[in-house]
């Protein structure tokens, strides 16, 4: 599932951009898809690690950022932001493959800018405030 498109970048959650590829992959398409993304100036991955991948899926997604990272510097000043809840450590429990998630996490952090941030969730602050009201 995409959550949003521009003609300069995109949203995809996790678990989306898979689908989309495996659906690609299946309908022999996978290299025009990848192709497309290129020329976006901003992929956005959400979710990551919310939902586990099958081995193709895992593998997939793996093509997909090794093809971005391998193009960066020679295509176009690509921008990504991938979001997740999980330490790197957890990150092979999704991919399912500690080799693959290695070099996936070699291939993302390699230009990257890391940002932790830690605390309470906004929603969970949100809610409890909602619940003090209430009373």
């Amino acid at each position: 599932m995409r959550f949003s498109r521009t003609d300069t970048g995109t949203v995809w959650t996790a678990a989306g951009l898979v689908n989309e590829l495996i659906q690609a992959q299946d309908e022999h398409r996978l290299h025009r898809f990848i192709a497309s993304a290129l020329k976006l100036d901003l992929v956005v991955l959400d979710e990551l690690g919310f939902i586990p991948f099958s081995q193709n899926g895992a593998q997939a997604l793996f093509t997909f950022c090794s093809e971005l990272y391998e193009r960066l510097a020679l295509i176009i000043p690509l921008a990504g932001i991938i979001t997740t809840n999980l330490k790197f450590a957890d990150w092979v429990q999704v991919f399912g493959d500690e080799r693959l998630t290695a070099a996936l996490l070699d291939r993302l952090t390699h230009h990257a800018h890391i940002i932790e941030l830690l605390g309470e969730s906004y929603r969970f602050r949100q809610r409890a405030q909602q619940g003090e009201h209430a009373e």
